[in-house]
């Protein structure tokens, strides 16, 4: 996949189809969206196009309010990826942008630059100044300029519409599976391994303290069976009220691994959520509740009942 990052660089005039959103996560609802796109670019013989932007629009709109991030930039772009699309134009989110009005966003980009002929969105899609761009302005200017568009209906889960919205919601609650599962792939935090206090190690247990990728949501406290390049482990977040922790922390133990890893940067992909975090009249009771952890992580991994990328 070709990753543009600035439209000037797009070669005007081949055709596309193409698709256009924030796609944090890149949901079970978003892969159906790209399916569509890579189906109809086979079938029309042209290059499919997610066009995508480098932050939250919401960080332009509501600074007070930031939305964290489920996927960085970076893990976006390698999902789009894996979506098979031809090419990812990632758009530098400007005010200039968010205040284009929708009618010129669809005749400056999508038809001039990307020579749409077919635009793949789902049904509730809004885009341009003060949101004003929708399905039915889309279709309107279709038929006008002769492009093609395809709404694509939510996708459910449990009863539940899946959108990223949803998935920040279980995240924080730490409802892990049911966010993997709309995700279509495991929830994966990127982090910088910092030093602690290792008092992992003196119960035999050493952990690596993930310091989180700025803007990037954090699960909610709790115990959980996880997988990283350097093994499957379990992971505490909360802030370790046995040993006397004040501030939150996030805490992986990685099975048989004992390299020094400070200062690397590290993926955690969360799989199942073992347990709440609890406190322990002491350390032995902790150390035993550790390993009762690490065989049911090691079961529930080991089975394959684990969303994998």
């Amino acid at each position: 996949m070709d990753i543009v990052r600035r439209i000037e660089d797009l070669a005007p005039g081949t055709p596309s189809v193409v698709t256009v959103g924030v796609f944090d996560g890149v949901h079970l609802g978003h892969q159906a969206i790209m399916s569509q796109v890579r189906s109809s670019a086979q079938e029309l013989g042209v290059r499919s196009v997610a066009v995508t932007f480098d932050r939250n629009p919401q960080e332009l709109v509501n600074p007070s309010h930031p939305v964290p991030y489920i996927t960085s930039l970076r893990q976006k772009l390698s999902l789009i990826e894996e979506q098979g699309m031809d090419i990812a134009l990632v758009l530098p989110l400007e005010r200039k942008l968010l205040d284009m009005p929708a009618e010129r966003f669809v005749t400056g980009i999508l038809h001039e630059r990307l020579r749409a002929m077919r635009l793949v969105v789902g049904c509730n899609f809004r885009f341009g100044k003060g949101r004003a761009g929708n399905v039915q302005l889309l279709e309107k200017m279709g038929r006008e300029i002769g492009f093609e568009v395809t709404s694509v209906s939510p996708v459910m889960a449990d009863g539940r519409t899946v959108s990223s919205t949803a998935i920040r919601r279980l995240l924080i609650e730490g409802k892990i599976e049911l966010a993997d599962w709309m995700l279509g792939h495991p929830f994966s935090l990127e982090g910088t391994v910092a030093a602690g206090k290792e008092i992992g190690r003196t119960l035999g247990y050493p952990t690596a303290n993930i310091q989180p990728a700025e803007k990037q949501i954090v699960p909610g406290r709790g115990v959980y069976a996880i997988r990283t390049p350097l093994g499957d482990g379990v992971a505490n977040i909360g802030t370790r009220p046995t040993v006397g922790g004040e501030h939150s922390r996030i805490e992986v133990h990685i099975f048989d691994f004992s390299g020094n890893i400070y200062g690397r940067e590290l993926e955690v992909d969360f799989l199942h959520r073992l347990r709440d975090e609890v406190k322990f009249p002491d350390a032995e009771a902790l150390k035993k509740q550790i390993e009762a952890d690490i065989r049911q992580a090691k079961h529930l991994i080991g089975r394959g009942d684990c969303n994998r990328h």
